[in-house]
């Protein structure tokens, strides 16, 4: 039988390119559903007419998501951390720019071999920064006072309604620091940007990991998250503390590919006491459920990651209850009653959300306290779908009665 030389070399060149293929999906990541590669990561640099902006923390921002939409600046970011830090190389002209997402308490240190004229305004955590015209080298980092414990509100599954307000007010009247959302802020249509301008208006810092259907919806959408939110997966310090923020929006393969795999790899380099916040549980709270993180490996292989990089708790959403329970040494809890939907079958407030305070000391104490959201606050659309679909009509009747509801979302 004779083989075509062609026909061989072009078998030989598919195979190649297969198999290359194959390594680069293999060691950049596979994401699922919808089936694509994991994402890039962010940059960190922007070179601009007016002077270069090296950034840590802090995501640019494309659009002016600033507070007062009325004010026009040049550049526009976000922190994803706590004490954010610029570094920047002036150009010899004016330079203005607005930074979101940073706590009233950080103070602006600026560091610079020569004089800098710079002048900051606060209005709320929004920080506006104007400068002189310089040809001058500085650095600009937002930094904590030291010595007082720091108070985390945690949440997720909020939607983007008034349900979301309620969980941003209550964090507040608690007297938290900061806000961390665990995802699923995004249900239906317009929910992305009303979330978005929630947390970029809210009168504490929010710090938000990316869920299920913040990720993909009728198709990838976490191309959002990316640009007006942050990265995906990143770490910082709080008094001692790491605070590590996890994708777990859609499943990863191989499970130690992709920008998760590299972030847990080096934090396993220098372990220390943490905690992991993300969208999907290690396991799920609820008996003879299975509502977790469900890729092939997945949970084996974070467990023991998370293990490496210093053990600690797991924080996580996607379950709509709250609950607190061991899963292989790791002390899992559970906050994900943003919608608070049990209000209305139980027909009393029982929703809580998670206080974590982290000591001066480096010691975390969880605490669970009410979330206390008002019935007229309850407006997401998916109480009447879910409601429905649990045959509890009677609890969708009784609530339809108390006159608060916009009547089109619960028909």
């Amino acid at each position: 039988m004779k083989i075509n030389r062609r026909l061989l070399l072009a078998s030989g060149l598919s195979l190649g390119m297969g198999a290359a293929l194959g390594t680069y999906a293999w060691r950049r990541g596979l994401r699922y559903p919808a089936l694509s590669f994991e994402p890039h990561s962010l940059p960190d640099q922007l070179e601009t007419e007016f002077g270069n902006f090296f950034y840590t923390d802090l995501v640019h921002l494309t659009a002016n998501t600033s507070k007062d939409q009325a004010r026009l600046y040049t550049e526009h970011f976000r922190a994803y951390a706590p004490e954010p830090k610029l570094n920047i190389n002036g150009k010899g002209k004016p330079l203005s720019f607005s930074v979101n997402n940073v706590s009233e308490a950080a103070k602006l240190v600026l560091k610079t071999k020569a004089s800098i004229d710079l002048s900051e305004q606060i209005e709320g955590i929004t920080r506006i920064v104007e400068v002189k015209p310089t040809n001058q080298q500085f650095e600009l980092h937002w930094q904590l006072p030291e010595g007082e414990t720091r108070r985390f509100a945690i949440i997720g599954d909020t939607g983007a309604n008034a349900e979301l307000g309620a969980c941003i007010n209550r964090a507040q009247e608690l007297g938290a620091d900061y806000l961390l959302h665990l995802g699923d802020f995004n249900y239906v249509n317009g929910e992305y940007v009303k979330a978005i301008e929630a947390f970029n208006n809210a009168p504490l810092p929010c710090f938000v990991s990316v869920g299920n259907h913040d990720f993909h919806d009728n198709g990838l959408i976490y191309h959002h998250f990316r640009s007006e939110i942050g990265p995906m997966n990143n770490a910082f310090y709080v008094n001692g503390v790491r605070l590590v923020n996890l994708d777990t929006g859609a499943d990863f393969f191989p499970a130690q590919s992709g920008n998760r795999g590299k972030l847990l790899t080096s934090l396993a380099q220098s372990p220390q006491p943490q905690i992991v916040f993300t969208h999907r549980p290690l396991k799920d709270p609820r008996p003879h459920d299975d509502h977790n993180i469900g890729g092939v490996g997945e949970v084996a292989w974070l467990t023991k990651a998370i293990k490496k990089a210093g053990g600690g708790y797991f924080v996580n959403g996607h379950v709509h209850h709250s609950a607190e329970f061991e899963v292989d040494g790791i002390r899992q809890y559970t906050a994900g009653e943003g919608l608070g939907h049990e209000d209305l079958v139980l027909q009393k407030q029982i929703a809580t959300l998670l206080i974590a305070d982290i000591s001066p000391e480096a010691e975390i104490d969880f605490s669970w306290q009410n979330l206390n959201i008002p019935w007229a606050a309850h407006l997401s659309e998916t109480h009447a779908k879910k409601l429905k679909r649990d045959g509890r009509l009677r609890q969708l009747e009784w609530y339809r009665n108390l006159g608060f509801i916009n009547q089109g979302n619960f028909k």
